[in-house]
């Protein structure tokens, strides 16, 4: 056991040496030399590190059957073919994208983007979500006007909570319309589509809720709440629905940042209502 110990540890510090000359760039003979001492250690180890493997998925991942991917087709074809009768077209973008492409775009959640190792001079992350991805797409190839959607695999260094369907790997369906049109039209087509996809899938009553900032800014202009305050309360009643107590964190939350009583109120009697 104690030789064992002293190889994983031999192993451990000869795989800090490789990862730093990588970094570093170094010659690529040293390299080789370094990776090849690297080999021979482990393989002093023999099969006691396979003995000791488990396969499994990863945390926040899981797999598929052919029944459950199945069903996955089916509803695809049906969302799929309810985007094309909007004339809607797809596209299809990187799994990963310049991490500076992405840092800065998503706020507080921006420490749950996944990033890669450096290779070959380039700092990448995995893609959080297809927003930021479509807007880059749009601004390389000079596009002003499309309706565009895409359905692909996002990630996410989440805490996940897989039976509340909370993953690091899901998907995400997006249709977006870019341009410039009459007020409001683009939006209620989405809402239309919205609603022949839940139709036509067949869910049986459904409900949907609008979440739109002009409603929001309106509604809280109304309340009375200052323009450098609206990100923050966009923030408290973005996680109404994620509190276990309903009111209780979002009064302490508008309280602690100093709104007047009589805004407050308004706000609080608009979300009971």
């Amino acid at each position: 056991m104690a030789d064992k110990a002293a190889i994983q540890e031999e192993i451990k510090k000869q795989g800090e040496i490789v990862r730093q000359l990588k970094s570093e760039k170094a010659d690529k003979g040293v390299i080789s030399e370094e990776v090849a001492k690297l080999l021979e250690l482990k393989a002093q180890l023999g099969d006691e590190a396979s003995k000791n493997f488990v396969l499994k998925c990863l945390k926040g991942t899981r797999d598929y059957n052919p029944l459950q991917m199945s069903i996955r087709e089916g509803v695809f074809k049906t969302i799929i073919s309810c985007f094309k009768r909007h004339g809607a077209e797809t596209i299809d973008t990187p799994v990963f994208e310049l991490k500076e492409t992405l840092t800065g775009k998503y706020g507080e959640d921006s420490t749950l983007i996944y990033d890669l190792k450096d290779q070959g001079g380039e700092l990448l992350s995995l893609r959080y979500d297809l927003t930021v991805p479509f807007t880059r797409y749009l601004a390389m190839n000079k596009i002003t006007t499309i309706k565009r959607y895409h359905i692909a695999k996002v990630y996410r260094r989440d805490n996940p909570a897989m039976t509340k369907g909370r993953f690091r790997e899901f998907y995400q369906c997006d249709f977006d319309i870019a341009g410039q049109f009459d007020t409001m039209l683009p939006d209620a087509e989405c809402v239309k589509i919205v609603a022949e996809i839940l139709t036509q899938l067949d869910i049986g009553e459904y409900k949907i809720r609008v979440n739109h900032r002009k409603l929001l800014d309106g509604m809280f202009a109304a309340c009375g709440v200052p323009d450098d305050k609206f990100r923050t309360i966009c923030s408290a009643v973005d996680k109404l629905d994620k509190v276990s107590i309903f009111w209780t964190p979002f009064q302490l939350f508008l309280k602690n940042d100093k709104f007047q009583p009589n805004n407050l109120n308004k706000i609080i009697l608009f979300y009971a209502n």
